[in-house]
């Protein structure tokens, strides 16, 4: 990765008409071989299911599964979506709606372009602000079958690093069409790389 900038945190949101959370447990997982690792947590009720090992987080409800890395490595980052392909397998049947992928980007704040990039001409905002006013952004573009909304909220005080969130999502009916969107994770992670390349020194 380059190391102008480092991904912090990322997930895959499945989202689905009546999930049933109490069939997902630890036990399940296991059974299932979603998951290989230890559990080290886990909370399982009728409206929702927690399972943690020390890499990966899932959390299941009614409506929406979150499967959060933990550990970021290059290997997490490949296997995520593997084990998120594997668990929609498991439920050929459920009524999917929705995929979105989440990727948080720190950036050093001296290497960020948004304010050249995006601010030409400062001018006016100096005197409706203040010289020292921050940038911050909210882009929606097309990528592939997914709607990407990109946000860099503006940074205060003496922060020295920029956190730029990039939000995938793609409608999807079914288990087969979730399956070939999540065989698109590794395309959506070079896009987000991209365009931090080019908003960086």
């Amino acid at each position: 990765m380059n190391n102008q900038f480092t991904l912090s945190g990322t997930n895959i949101v499945i989202l689905a008409r009546n999930y049933n959370p109490s069939i997902v447990s630890k036990e399940w997982l296991y059974e299932k071989n979603i998951i290989r690792e230890t559990v080290t947590n886990f909370v399982h009720t009728p409206p929702l299911s927690v399972v943690e090992t020390d890499g990966i987080s899932f959390v299941l409800d009614e409506n929406r599964l979150q499967i959060s890395l933990k550990s970021i490595t290059t290997e997490s980052i490949e296997s995520l979506p593997k084990i998120a392909a594997g668990f929609v397998s498991c439920l050929p049947e459920t009524p999917f709606t929705s995929v979105g992928f989440n990727y948080t980007y720190n950036i050093p704040k001296k290497n960020s372009r948004l304010k050249t990039l995006f601010a030409l001409d400062d001018t006016k905002l100096k005197e409706l602000f203040s010289g020292n006013f921050e940038v911050g952004l909210i882009i929606f573009f097309p990528f592939k079958t997914f709607i990407v909304r990109m946000t860099a909220p503006p940074i205060i005080g003496k922060i020295t690093r920029i956190t730029m969130d990039f939000n995938f999502h793609s409608n999807s009916r079914g288990a087969d069409e979730v399956k070939k969107r999540l065989k698109l994770h590794p395309e959506t992670l070079e896009k987000t790389e991209g365009i931090l390349r080019g908003l960086s020194e």
